[in-house]
């Protein structure tokens, strides 16, 4: 059985990040943990009657989590009949990252689905805040980042961006072979550069990779890159109908990359698409 951390703020965001869960992960036992944490604004408690003041506002924020919490319990009670998922509710008072990593330390998670920033105005963000410190911060277990705006469906075809410059461990890559065996995936391993010959190094980690992917479908793609990296990995996407983009953390890596582009290319990356951040270590 998997244990699945779904982080919420009882936004559409974190609602359509539930729901993406549930569909992925369908046909597999998991135990899924709604999770919410909540922290008052310190200026709302200054002065003579702080102390009191802040104890009434965490009794009052405590009482408006489970109220939200139960919402849930109660819809997903009533439309979401699959006997292989059973839920928990975990609240606790304090910031979410903290709260999310101790829970690691102590608790099996195997992965985590959180909402992204979606779309604001004429103003379009990578990824909001908190996706951005859980990806900082939380680097020993899968992370998926959900658009609020993805409907998810099924899983046929997922990108995996990279440059062949590094060996990965089948640990860092179980978390999305898992996925791609039970929906039997087509994964599309994904080289954007402008030229595409291989140094040693690269073509010995690309024939580590395809043994490490034994058993999956996969293609090795090679993406021409013509303005910038976002882009380039956005445009193919679209071509091949991607479902997901899976990524790994680590130095001078795809994600690193992208979001050091400077804002207006990163701008141009406005994938719809769920991000799969892989772990860097266990």
């Amino acid at each position: 059985m998997k244990t699945v951390l779904l982080p919420t703020d009882f936004s559409k965001n974190a609602w359509n990040a539930i729901f993406t869960a549930l569909k992925l992960f369908h046909n597999i036992q998991c135990k899924f943990i709604l999770f919410h944490t909540y922290e008052p604004n310190l200026t709302d408690v200054l002065g003579d009657q702080g102390e009191k003041r802040l104890s009434s506002i965490y009794q009052s924020m405590e009482e408006e989590s489970h109220r939200q919490m139960a919402e849930i319990l109660n819809y997903l009670k009533e439309h979401h009949q699959n006997p292989r998922h059973n839920f928990k509710v975990l609240i606790r008072p304090g910031d979410l990252i903290g709260e999310v990593r101790e829970r690691i330390k102590k608790h099996p998670v195997d992965f985590i689905v959180m909402g992204t920033q979606g779309a604001t105005g004429a103003q379009r963000v990578f990824l909001g805040s908190n996706t951005v410190n859980m990806l900082k911060t939380i680097k020993n277990r899968p992370v998926l980042a959900v658009p609020e705006t993805y409907d998810f469906q099924r899983l046929d075809h997922v990108i995996f961006p990279t440059d062949y410059t590094r060996y990965y461990e089948p640990y860092e890559l179980q978390p999305l072979l898992d996925l791609l065996k039970v929906w039997k995936s087509t994964l599309h391993v994904a080289y954007a550069a402008r030229e595409f010959k291989l140094k040693p190094a690269q073509q010995s980690n690309q024939e580590l990779l395809k043994t490490r992917l034994q058993g999956v479908k996969m293609r090795f793609e090679e993406v021409e890159l013509r303005s910038n990296l976002s882009q380039a990995i956005s445009d193919f996407s679209t071509s091949v109908r991607a479902d997901m983009i899976a990524l790994i953390q680590h130095k001078h890596s795809f994600l690193e990359n992208l979001t050091r582009e400077k804002v207006v290319k990163r701008i141009a990356f406005d994938s719809k698409l769920p991000l799969l951040i892989l772990p860097q270590f266990l």
